[in-house]
Order: structure tokens, then sequence, then C-alpha cells
């Protein structure tokens, strides 16, 4: 259920819609409307419909959707339904913090293993996980059918963590480094950037002042 393209920032929402939706079903709630939605997750109500009518319809108008079945539909257009494992790459302060927040309400996702390329990490405790050497990546690989890898490393180590990565198979990374990586055609990589979305914020925040 995958097979429609759609652009990044519709599958962005509809990532969005899935929290709102499990926080709806945590709270005993059965059947949200659009405007309800669009109220929840702050997005509008035309944009809520806009999305979900590339797939279908989930729902009658003026009646709201079933909030378990809409759930169970975007899981599967996203295809979190059946999540990849996730790995981290790096266990100092970044690694270890994001190993103990976990990734409650997300929909299945977990952090499956952490690795280091550090001898003297390696078999010590990281929030409760064993840190692996980086060598066992490969095997890592083998053994699991899709596997998402997260690079926590210290500036100027992305590179070097990505090509074993690659090495090993991955062919989906998300950095916390903002170094610039380089990785072939067929190995999608996503950023985190704080300091892009805080640009963002400053300038809608002063493009507000501005207006007002």
């Amino acid at each position: 259920m995958i097979a429609v393209k759609v652009s990044e920032k519709s599958i962005r929402r509809l990532s969005h819609y899935a929290r709102c939706l499990r926080l709806a079903k945590r709270n005993g709630e059965s059947i949200m409307t659009s405007q309800q939605m669009a109220l929840n997750c702050g997005i509008s109500s035309a944009a809520v419909r806009r999305d979900l009518s590339i797939y279908g319809e989930f729902g009658k108008q003026g009646s709201g959707y079933n909030v378990d079945n809409l759930l169970v539909n975007i899981e599967r257009i996203l295809g979190t339904n059946d999540p990849p494992a996730v790995i981290i790459v790096g266990a100092g302060s970044i690694g270890c913090a994001l190993i103990n927040s976990g990734l409650e309400g997300t929909g299945g996702y977990t952090y499956n293993s952490i690795f280091d390329n550090d001898p003297a990490k390696t078999g010590k405790d990281c929030a409760g996980r064993k840190i692996r050497s980086i060598e066992d990546v490969a095997g890592f690989l083998k053994d699991h059918k899709e596997v998402i890898a997260v690079i926590a490393v210290t500036t100027g180590s992305g590179q070097i963590a990505l090509d074993k990565l690659v090495k090993a198979g991955c062919k989906a990374i998300l950095s916390f480094t903002l170094e610039p990586l380089r990785a072939p055609k067929d190995v999608e990589i996503k950023y985190v950037e704080v300091s892009t979305e805080l640009d963002v914020l400053t300038h809608s925040m002063r493009r507000k002042e501005r207006v007002d």
C-alpha cells in the first residue's frame, strides 16, 4: 500500500496524524472528524482531507473517521505496521540519550542495538543496552531484512561510520552529525538539523513581529 508517490511533506503530515490518532486512542476516543484532527495536529482540516483523499475514502462526510481504522490504514501507507529494525552507531551522550528516551508512541519502532568503534566501550551498559562493537554491524544487517541506522558519533567521525554501514549493506541512515556525508545513490540519508529548525522558527517569529 505504498505504491502512491506523494511529497515528503505529505508523508510527514501522515506521520503526524498517526501520532495524534495514537494519542486519541489512548484517551479512549473512537471517532475523530477532520476538524478535530486538524485542531489536535495543528494542521488545517483542508490539508487533512486532501492528504487522506489521495489514498481513498476513510470516513464519511459529517461522520468523522474511525480512529482505529484510520490509524491502521495510515500505518500501512507509511509501512510502519511492520517497522524496520533501528540501530544506533555511537555510544556517546547523544546515542545513549536516544536509547534512554526510547521510541514509545512511534507505532512499533524500537532501538534494537547500539554500536561503537571504541573497544573500551564494547560490552558496557548504555541506558540498559549492551554496547556492541561496530564490527558486529555487518552480522546484524545479515540477520535483519530492513535496518535504519542512526549515526550519533562525534564530529569528524560521521563519514567513517557511514562507510562501515554502507559496506555492511545498510540502505537507510539518519544522521545526527552536521557534517555532509557522501553515500551511493541507492542509500537514503536524512539529517536531524536542529540549527535549521531554529532558523525556521527565528524567521517565523521575526516575521510575525514585523507584521504585528
